[in-house]
């Protein structure tokens, strides 16, 4: 369906136009026609990376009153980034428009949100639930007129603690409002809280996108948890142009594996729960700038992370739960692009891998780590390009090397060797250390293609104990 078949405002087809979009997806068909003229509730299921955000974004701007100087819609997200994104999707979308909006969540000083909101008078507040409240009860936000309230992901609210935070907003606005909700699952708690805060909504669901995306390859590849680290740079070497996110499943975890990428001579950077607002914003803003070839991070610091030409993704282990592999997987192949998934799956997780095939009705391929003569010459071969313009610059400038008495010393050192005894001195110089390490990597020691009776009780990074569970209230709500 083409967007003009929705007869949208002029500014906002100008928008849509800017933006390159022509074709909408499958859930802007179906859902913006109903909320364009829908006066009720309305819940939507449907999984990150289908468009959904604009989905409800172009429907919501089409509704606001640009003179009023009042909060005219609340838009709730799981976390700073997907709040972000979910800004960036307004500012884009509304470029043409009359509109203010701003975002407001934790782990930054209130005095910058604080002033936007008095001072701009924004109509759109996109924000994270505990920032939210304590704006609320700071008399900082004025709800009183805002009939519009969108809660995303809400599957991830749940599961990072924000349920009861996202019903008390819902009790702090007037009775007249219109809600909107959208969530990729819906588990019981999601459910009963739609049919006691929901009024007859409106349900459009999209499960078939559950199946994961055709145009996503899907492998994995067997070993122990202690030789994931190693695994991952051999798979890296050997697509040297790749860009892409990898998994983990602990902020230690996206920790250690960081610095080891970067000890290894991997362009990474992290994105986890333990760094500032800024730390976070500045891994981001690398990322998206291309400055850095990989993102490595937990699924919930990913939530937002909407970064295109991503060729892979890697899982550092399986998730938990199967709807979290379909949403990262998600991360790549997207607009018609071909995409690579490769998950390491340790011996306890052989049968959850069969499980996830039979969730997303796919299978994984699985991949042999590729050897190490190849990982050599392609190391050597990425060199030799690196090199290829020095060299021209070298042989444009010959004569201005006589001249220059470092090189003359420089020379002199390998006065006494042949040719080839200069190549392999200098080629050990450079290469020595990095061939070690790949000699070292593909030696990774495969797992048993079957699930063992006992967990291993170590995850590759450091010794923990396997049961041990994770509190995620008061540690993931950063007010």
């Amino acid at each position: 369906m083409n967007f003009q078949e929705f007869e949208l405002s002029q500014p906002i087809n100008d928008a849509i136009t800017q933006m390159g979009f022509t074709s909408a997806t499958e859930v802007q068909e179906k859902v913006i026609p109903i909320l364009r003229t829908h006066q009720g509730d309305f819940v939507g299921q449907a999984q990150t990376g289908t468009g959904k955000t604009a989905a409800f974004v172009i429907p919501l701007l089409e509704q606001i009153n640009f003179k009023s100087k009042k909060i005219q819609a609340l838009i709730l997200a799981p976390t700073r980034e997907l709040a972000n994104q979910v800004y960036e999707e307004i500012k884009k979308l509304g470029k043409f428009l009359p509109l203010k909006a701003t975002t407001v969540y934790g782990g930054v000083p209130y005095v910058k949100q604080i002033n936007e909101i008095t001072r701009d008078n924004p109509q759109i507040i996109v924000g994270t639930p505990g920032r939210i409240i304590d704006l609320i009860d700071r008399k900082v936000l004025n709800l009183s007129q805002c009939h519009q309230l969108i809660i995303d992901e809400a599957d991830e609210m749940l599961n990072m603690g924000f349920i009861d935070d996202v019903q008390t907003i819902i009790s702090s606005l007037n009775q007249t409002k219109k809600m909107w909700m959208f969530s990729a699952t819906m588990p019981d708690p999601i459910v009963k809280l739609i049919e006691k805060k929901f009024s007859k909504p409106k349900i459009v669901q999209l499960e078939k996108r559950i199946s994961g995306n055709r145009n996503i390859k899907q492998y994995y590849f067997v070993a122990h948890r202690r030789h994931f680290g190693s695994a991952l740079k051999c798979f890296i070497d050997a697509n040297p142009d790749s860009k892409g996110i990898v998994f983990c499943e602990t902020r230690q975890d996206t920790k250690q594996l960081a610095e080891l990428m970067q000890k290894r001579g991997v362009s990474v950077a992290a994105l986890h729960g333990e760094l500032s607002q800024s730390q976070r914003d500045d891994s981001m803003k690398k990322f998206k700038d291309k400055r850095v070839d990989f993102l490595i991070c937990t699924d919930v610091a990913a939530r937002g992370i909407d970064v295109p030409n991503i060729s892979h993704v890697f899982n550092m282990g399986l998730p938990k739960q199967y709807e979290s592999y379909v949403h990262r997987i998600g991360r790549t192949g997207r607009a018609e692009l071909k995409g690579t998934s490769i998950s390491f799956v340790a011996p306890d997780q052989i049968r959850k891998r069969s499980a996830i095939e039979h969730f997303t009705g796919q299978k994984m391929e699985e991949i042999s780590l590729p050897d190490a003569n190849t990982l050599k010459k392609l190391k050597i071969i990425k060199e030799l390009h690196k090199m290829e313009n020095i060299k021209n610059a070298i042989l444009s400038k010959e004569d201005s090397f006589a001249l220059d008495p470092s090189f003359v010393y420089f020379q002199s050192y390998f006065s006494d060797l042949t040719k080839e005894q200069a190549l392999k001195l200098l080629f050990t110089y450079r290469f020595n250390q990095e061939i070690r390490h790949i000699d070292e990597s593909v030696f990774v020691d495969t797992a048993p293609k079957e699930s063992p009776k006992r967990s291993p009780g170590r995850d590759g990074y450091r010794n923990r104990d396997h049961n041990r569970s994770r509190s995620r209230n008061k540690d993931q709500r950063k007010r």
